[in-house]
């Protein structure tokens, strides 16, 4: 027996390592299903809540819009009738009109659809024929003779709620437009807010990258993308990924999904129309489609936790192969290591510098950041090593390593390029002011005098800083201009000089 298990014990061994194996990956597939239906539950629940939310504001307002449309019918009627008693628009005293229409602000437009005169002042100049097929609809309103309302939408320019109906005068000259604002006329619709419930269902669940909401107009289909604290609230400008899945979503009524790629994370799309309107005849925003995006990494990573523990599992069943899997993967990370890192400072090298710069510019292209390409030198590090000798210099330059660390983000790039000189960049930094203010803490901190071994050692710096996009797209014209600026400074005795 003994020698049938000695002459078949990699066999068996063999075997009942693939026998854990099975058992294990059996047990992983299961759990790797929980962790879909998981996220795909909360991916309904999410898509659900909102839906929710903007069929009750929906509800809401058409409550709000019946009372509305007799007001403002009557209001216009009023104006129809004072312009047959005086067609002399500019000589109207808006604001005393205004006192007897329950504060409705009122537009006079004229025949080259500008607003000529108005109680909202911000919008006074505004100039309507610049707005495509909207300034069609306005010029058959003016050659009309009937009220005509729109639905409760969102304004352009001032980011409000707001309600607009529309009167021509009597001979076609003028447009007498209202408008109201829906939170000023009912305060308990503050309590009505989109963005904010999908703020909180982003923050509460971490597989919700943004949840954003797009405005589709009925006549040419265009798309426009509702934002909550930036002008214009209506923004035209929508990438074309999202625009067709918005677009598609309202021509198709239904779901439409995709998925992209950015910066190395994947992503999924889902768009599903939220109102939309069964009529092509009505004008304006009226067709209303909310744009999920999920972070497929989240699931991923958990996925890929399990994963893991599976692996290790393995690794520990399989001991006799344990030590030289981690001999392989220790050598592997080491070769690695040393292939993008200094051997002397720790820090990267030119070549993981390059690699990585490359993903810092499509986050900072993606949130519309700068990035601030600093180039450091050693004043007269020569001396230090003639007087001191190359150890106490080498000792400088993993101080100076060790301060860059501990004194910018994780997230900044730090490199030593070779000898006494460094190249950081600084990323996420909304403005030049914040990357020069960053720049001017670094180095008087690296100007601290040091002690190696029981020694003051008193050093000196000069920076160059250049900026991406502005003065270059590109890494070596960036490096370029930084090393100009720094030997500039050093050349006129600064700590910094900024690339021009």
């Amino acid at each position: 027996m003994e020698k049938l298990l000695s002459r078949f014990k990699y066999i068996i061994i063999i075997l009942l390592a693939l026998i854990m194996i099975y058992i294990f990956s059996t047990q992983y597939t299961n759990i790797r299903e929980v962790v879909e239906s998981k996220y795909n539950s909360q991916q309904q629940l999410v898509e659900k809540n909102i839906l929710q939310t903007v069929n009750y504001i929906n509800n809401a307002y058409k409550i709000a819009e019946q009372q509305l449309n007799g007001e403002m019918e009557e209001y216009s009627e009023q104006l129809v009738a004072k312009y047959r008693e005086n067609p002399e628009v500019m000589n109207w005293d808006l604001d005393r009109v205004q006192n007897n229409f329950g504060g409705y602000d009122i537009y006079i437009v004229n025949k080259d659809l500008k607003i000529i005169k108005t109680t909202y002042e911000e919008d006074l100049g505004l100039d309507f024929s610049k707005f495509g097929s909207f300034a069609t609809i306005l010029r058959e309103r003016m050659a009309g003779d009937k009220f005509e309302v729109d639905r409760i939408d969102i304004s352009t320019q001032a980011g409000e709620i707001k309600k607009y109906s529309y009167m021509p005068s009597p001979d076609n000259q003028y447009l007498f437009e209202l408008s109201v604002s829906i939170e000023d006329q009912y305060p308990s619709f503050h309590s009505l807010n989109l963005f904010k419930d999908a703020t909180a269902l982003t923050e509460e669940y971490e597989l919700v990258e943004d949840i954003a909401f797009y405005s589709v107009e009925p006549v040419n289909h265009q798309v426009a993308k509702l934002r909550n604290s930036k002008k214009p609230y209506l923004n035209p400008d929508v990438p074309e990924f999202e625009e067709e899945l918005a677009r598609e979503a309202v021509l198709n009524n239904s779901l439409q999904e995709n998925s992209k790629e950015i910066a190395g994370v994947h992503y999924s799309y889902r768009f599903f129309p939220a109102l939309v309107s069964d009529k092509k005849t009505e004008q304006g925003w009226n067709s209303y489609v909310v744009g999920i995006v999920y972070n497929d990494q989240v699931m991923r990573e958990e996925i890929s936790g399990h994963r893991n523990l599976f692996a290790v599992n393995i690794v520990l069943l399989a001991a006799l192969f344990a030590s030289f899997i981690a001999i392989v993967v220790y050598l592997l990370k080491r070769f690695e290591h040393q292939a993008y890192h200094d051997k002397l400072t720790g820090l990267a090298n030119r070549k993981y510098f390059v690699e990585e710069f490359k993903k810092l510019k499509e986050k900072a292209d993606f949130a519309g950041n700068n990035i601030g390409l600093v180039f450091i030198d050693i004043d007269k590090f020569k001396t230090i090593n003639d007087n001191h000798g190359h150890d106490i210099g080498d000792q400088v330059l993993k101080n100076i390593a060790f301060r860059m660390e501990n004194n910018l983000k994780e997230k900044d790039l730090k490199a030593r390029m070779g000898g006494d000189e460094f190249v950081i960049a600084l990323a996420d930094l909304s403005s030049k002011d914040k990357i020069i203010k960053v720049t001017k803490r670094l180095i008087k901190e690296l100007k601290k005098p040091l002690i190696v071994n029981g020694e003051e050692i008193f050093i000196n710096v000069s920076a160059g800083v250049s900026f991406y996009p502005d003065d270059s797209q590109e890494l070596e014209a960036l490096i370029k201009d930084a090393d100009s600026a720094m030997y500039k400074a050093k050349r006129e005795k600064k700590d910094i000089e900024i690339s021009f």
